[in-house]
């Protein structure tokens, strides 16, 4: 139950990123070229959507010890907006936190969680938290850090984003998540073939969380803006 809630953080996360990403360009597109670029947005956040399952599910798996029962939890989250239900498991988890402090599992989820609500600066510190209690270094504990600070910071992959990367990159060569944000921002960026060479790996890795088809269509309709 649990499991399935974090990746509707994720889903709804990833969907409103990208969604807003799109709006903004489309509200400063000068030309017909940049328009172009506005269906391959789209086919971006479709394929981010199939990663995200891999992004906030993969290790550390988070289960919240003594959670409550299925039946309860149901009637007690039933009516809820998303961004209440979320705001309720940042509290809960924040309780575990405050009993718990070395537990990394519940500082990744409470990452997670900030990400949803687009507290960038808190889930940076979250994951950084996570990292430093993990038992042993973790490709997607660095991508989710790099992910948070990279839009704290203005989707800008600076220094500090690039090193969260390259560790995880180091850890997994086809770490989705790493690979995703590496090619969205050379895409945004105008570095077309770099976006496409990036999301040609991720397609060879043959993950079965990445959604080829639109994986397939965002490269093809970058190749036409070489």
């Amino acid at each position: 139950m649990m499991q399935r809630q974090i990746l509707e953080f994720g889903i709804g996360f990833t969907v409103l990123l990208v969604a807003g990403l799109l709006i903004i360009w489309l509200s400063h597109a000068r030309s017909d070229r940049e328009s172009a670029r506005a269906p391959i947005l789209l086919s971006i956040a479709l394929l981010t959507v199939s990663v995200s399952g891999y992004f906030f599910l993969g290790q550390p798996a988070y289960q919240l010890p003594g959670s409550v029962s299925h039946e309860t939890e149901t009637s007690e989250l039933a009516g809820l907006t998303a961004g209440e239900f979320n705001q309720k498991r940042i509290e809960e988890i924040q309780n575990k936190l405050r009993n718990d402090k070395q537990n990394g599992e519940l500082w990744y989820a409470l990452g997670n969680a900030y990400m949803y609500t687009g507290e960038h600066a808190n889930a940076a510190l979250a994951f950084s938290y996570s990292s430093r209690l993990a038992e042993e270094p973790q490709a997607n504990i660095y991508s989710a850090q790099a992910t948070a600070i990279y839009y704290r910071d203005g989707q800008r992959l600076n220094a500090e984003v690039s090193q969260l990367m390259d560790q995880a990159l180091a850890l997994d060569e086809n770490n989705l998540p790493a690979l995703m944000l590496l090619a969205s921002d050379y895409f945004l960026n105008a570095r077309y073939q770099k976006a496409i060479d990036t999301w040609q790996q991720a397609l060879d890795s043959e993950h079965p969380d990445l959604d080829r088809v639109e994986l397939i269509t965002a490269i093809n309709r970058a190749k036409k803006l070489l």
